[in-house]
């Protein structure tokens, strides 16, 4: 069962993106921020862009590890449960 306090669900529309998508976007955003040629505006844009991808993978790593940990968790009843 998810914590719904600590359990930050993941946008719908950027559900569409697959983990290795947003770290590949995500290391796009900061190879042109690294590059220097960009003004004020679209820094920061990309500062919001980069952002929101950081989020999407920190939240779609957790949901990951809390799938592993329930999946132990039942792993661990059903092993139990057969001495």
């Amino acid at each position: 069962m998810k914590d719904k306090k600590t359990s930050a669900s993941i946008p719908q529309e950027e559900k569409k993106l697959t983990y290795l998508e947003a770290v590949k976007d995500l290391s796009q955003i900061i190879s042109s921020m690294e590059d220097g040629d960009l003004n004020m505006d679209e820094l920061a844009e990309k500062v919001d862009a980069a952002t929101r991808r950081l989020e999407y993978c920190q939240k779609a790593l957790h949901e990951i590890e809390q799938n592993i940990q329930e999946l132990i968790k039942a792993g661990a009843r059903y092993t139990a449960g057969m001495e």
